[in-house]
């Protein structure tokens, strides 16, 4: 592993002289990008020697591997650089030991003699140069030198990035990765919503040409997602508020509510403050001031208004689905409870999509429900039942979010910050334009199926509709946090409900 890394500072130590003929603006840009990379080792040596694993700071070189082609490839030749480049991602990918701290310190020491060999060649600035040299001969082992010959290279003070006191250039955008976890594993590969992480961690990393860079990892329910990023271990988590630990249940009013808002009240209601010059929106509140949650949420997906689910037989009265087994989450599953039914959740243990599919299509599962058309017939829900209901009352507007731990959020720049959140923010609008228009289409192919389209009863959605406002009702009595959450949707969706009602057009 590191052989290769050591094998990159070589080559390019050999190119040197060709590195030096380069003009004065790209010498300092390559000298800043090797000590980039030196930076990025030393802290890496400092974070092993304290005990520590460093995931991040290592897997920075993913960043400076993919830059290596357009910051030197025009002097040491494209085809060269591409390799190194290769050499230096596949290093990246292997986290080191304490019994790599030797290696990594020759490799950084390396990379900090290839930018002191670039910069002595300053076309006659003679003064810039007896710095460096002056600056080399004092302390060039140190790592706080490291950012003073960056300092000096720049002709800015060592004591402020710029005369303004903003970060300029490349210090605008530095070399930042992430880790994200997503619940949403190859199962369901064939869905919408499947890509929603991966377009969140690409749109970061286009605005921020390669700099911000969030390795996507499918695993982790979506509790083990939520403790992870608020005990730091990943920097954000891409997930569904399914939460079974009765602490949270005041979290799915950030996802779906039975009988709740349209998907474009919950736009609003995601979006919504008490006050307009809170910090937060009130849904972020609830993570960090009610629950103590390190974690900003930042909705990144819907898909809209859902189906009622595929059963094994027609349902004409509450009596067909007493003492039935259904495959349905959320505080969905805990209505059907109170209307007589079992649900996966009570089984006892993890149920995926296609292990819901095979007992749908023998008989142990009486009902499963997923999205809406486009979604169940990729997955081959119409193979396994043909009744189809409409509609999907337990969740009406079902979103999605990207959490990130506040540590992390808090040590972005600004600008690092917008980008995050227009990235979440596009993929949230393209998640839902993407389900309302393939599902258009994909409700004309369920006739063709063989599939009879049903519309619940009014005695069962009547039924549903009294038992989630007594289970609301109950949680609320049981859950301080709950209740204030509950009390401020309720007023909202009074509210906005007035106006999409007097804007309706029948």
């Amino acid at each position: 592993m590191l052989d290769e890394l050591l094998e990159v500072g070589t080559k390019l130590f050999e190119a040197s002289d060709r590195l030096q003929q380069a003009g004065e603006k790209r010498r300092k840009c390559i000298a800043d990008y090797f000590l980039n990379i030196e930076e990025c080792l030393r802290d890496s040596v400092g974070q092993l020697k304290s005990g520590q694993v460093p995931n991040s700071k290592w897997g920075e070189l993913k960043v400076y591997a993919r830059k290596l082609p357009t910051t030197v490839g025009q002097e040491i030749g494209r085809e060269t650089a591409e390799e190194l480049s290769l050499l230096l991602l596949s290093t990246a990918k292997n986290i080191p030991t304490d019994q790599d701290i030797p290696s990594i310190e020759t490799a950084a020491g390396k990379f900090k003699g290839l930018a002191n060999t670039i910069t002595t060649k300053q076309s006659g600035n003679n003064s810039a140069r007896r710095k460096i040299l002056t600056y080399t001969a004092v302390g060039a082992a140190s790592f706080a030198g490291g950012l003073l010959l960056k300092s000096v290279l720049s002709g800015a003070s060592t004591d402020t990035p710029s005369v303004t006191g903003k970060p300029t250039g490349e210090d605008q955008f530095p070399p930042i990765v992430w880790e994200m976890n997503a619940f949403l594993d190859d199962n369901v590969r064939k869905t919408i919503l499947f890509d929603a992480p991966e377009q969140v961690c690409d749109r970061v990393r286009k605005m921020t040409n390669d700099r911000f860079d969030i390795t996507l990892n499918r695993t982790g329910e979506t509790e083990e997602i939520l403790r992870k990023v608020d005990a730091g271990e990943i920097a954000c988590g891409y997930s569904g508020i399914y939460y079974s630990t009765p602490k949270y249940r005041a979290l799915f009013f950030g996802c779906a509510i039975p009988f709740g808002l349209s998907p474009q009240e919950q736009t609003a209601w995601l979006n919504y403050k008490k006050n307009p010059d809170d910090e937060l929106t009130f849904i972020q509140s609830i993570y960090r001031d009610k629950l103590k949650l390190n974690v900003i949420p930042f909705p990144a997906g819907a898909t809209g208004g859902q189906m009622g689910g595929w059963f094994k037989a027609k349902i004409n009265s509450l009596d067909d689905l007493r003492g039935k087994v259904m495959r349905v989450p959320g505080l969905g599953a805990d209505v059907f409870q109170r209307l007589g039914m079992t649900t996966h959740n009570q089984l006892g243990q993890s149920i995926s999509v296609d292990e819901s599919i095979r007992r749908l299509k023998d008989g142990r599962f009486f009902a499963v429900e997923w999205t809406s058309p486009y979604d169940d017939l990729q997955l081959g829900l119409d193979e396994a039942a043909k009744f189809y209901y409409y509609p999907g009352w337990w969740e009406p507007s079902t979103t999605f979010d990207v959490q990130v731990n506040i540590d992390a959020w808090n040590k972005l720049l600004p600008n690092y910050q917008e980008i995050f959140k227009l990235a979440c923010h596009e993929t949230y609008t393209s998640i839902l334009t993407d389900y309302d228009q393939k599902n258009s289409l994909a409700l004309k192919e369920i006739p063709q199926k063989g599939v009879e389209l049903l519309r619940f009863s009014n005695d069962v959605l009547k039924a549903a509709e009294e038992q989630t406002k007594l289970l609301l009702d109950l949680y609320a009595e049981q859950d301080e946090v709950f209740k204030e959450v509950y009390d401020e949707w309720l007023s909202f969706k009074e509210r906005i409900r007035a106006w999409s009602n007097l804007t309706k057009i029948e």
